[in-house]
């Protein structure tokens, strides 16, 4: 596989790093693009980037661990453990259907937003406010969507009140939560929840489409200030193939909860071979085979995808810090693996 020739091929000039590897061995890691357009920083391989909602992968790993420790119940209704700050919500929503995006709960954010509803939420609720899972709670609608585990429907607003049931269960703030018992365990030690105002070094900006002006736009003032449960932690592309290795090697919970974890929980009714476990997309072939697993976010100046395709004993992880060419870039990756 010539992973030049496919980046090369892309229709826009691609902007992070891509990492390859077949069967334990890296065939390519490389960054692409800037870092930093103003200072003309070169994205390397260690290179921190945002994962957007890939960060729900380690919200979930962190639920799981709690679970494996007893301190939750995946099947316990979330009002046991979360019992002051809730909106009207049905009381038989449960801890499994907000892992599985099939809680009915009306979400916070909803994907679907317009830029100018988008923006509005964000004036209203600025972005430097928003630190730990307790702020966003003012931003919840209350009642339901629909009824609790009718259907599959992304939400973030899930991954937020899973942030606070870690908290609240474990007694430590989300953040340091998951950089202690998930990243320093599996040996991520450049991941972390960075401040954007406050960013260490080797971490790229994300920037926003050119409007033409030839000027670079940065995401800072359109994304939390800090990640949290649904979104936001940064990460380099070796960590996430640390990240793999530890949960396979069931160093960050217990193999039945892994095993739980990495199953499919709920399907897409739009796409039957597109389904969800925990914190995770499952993609299944027309006879129900697993052929690929991973986290996948995008934001504002962010696209990340780290996926697993376990009959090839394979790894593919693309982040950039534009929307650029991820997808397609990340897609005709897999294809040369799979044909």
């Amino acid at each position: 596989m010539d992973v030049e020739q496919i980046i090369a091929a892309q229709e826009q000039p691609f902007s992070g790093v891509v990492l390859v590897r077949r069967g334990g061995e890296v065939t390519h890691a490389k960054g692409y693009g800037l870092a930093h357009r103003a200072e003309e920083i070169p994205n390397r391989i260690d290179t921190r980037f945002g994962t957007a909602s890939g960060t729900k992968t380690f919200t979930a790993t962190a639920v799981c661990q709690l679970a494996d420790a007893g301190k939750i119940d995946l099947n316990a209704p979330i009002s046991e453990y979360i019992r002051e700050g809730l909106p009207s919500y049905d009381p038989t929503v449960t801890v499994h259907q907000l892992l599985s995006h099939t809680s009915g709960i009306a979400d916070y954010l909803d994907d679907d937003l317009s830029d100018a509803d988008y923006a509005a939420l964000f004036t209203k609720y600025p972005v430097y406010t928003l630190r730990g899972p307790t702020d966003y709670l003012p931003m919840f609608p209350d009642g339901m969507a629909f009824k609790p585990g009718e259907r599959f429907a992304y939400n973030n607003g899930a991954y937020i009140l899973l942030a606070l049931l870690v908290e609240i269960q474990s007694g430590v703030p989300y953040a340091k939560y998951v950089e202690e018992q998930v990243f320093a365990r599996a040996g991520m030690t450049d991941s972390g929840f960075f401040e954007s105002d406050q960013l260490p070094a080797r971490t790229a900006l994300g920037y926003l489409p050119d409007n033409g002006d030839g000027i670079g736009r940065t995401n800072v003032f359109l994304l939390p200030i800090r990640g949290g449960g649904d979104g936001g932690a940064y990460v380099t592309a070796p960590d996430m193939s640390r990240f793999w290795d530890a949960l396979h090697r069931d160093q960050l919970m217990s193999k039945p909860m892994r095993e739980r974890m990495l199953s499919i929980q709920a399907t897409d009714a739009d796409d039957p071979t597109d389904s969800y476990g925990y914190g995770l997309w499952i993609t299944t072939d027309t006879a129900g085979q697993i052929i690929r697993y991973g986290a996948i976010g995008a934001d504002q100046g962010v696209a990340f995808s780290s996926v697993v395709l376990p009959q090839y004993d394979s790894l593919v992880t693309v982040i950039s810090n534009t929307q650029g060419p991820t997808w397609s870039l990340a897609r005709d990756l897999r294809t040369a693996i799979t044909g």
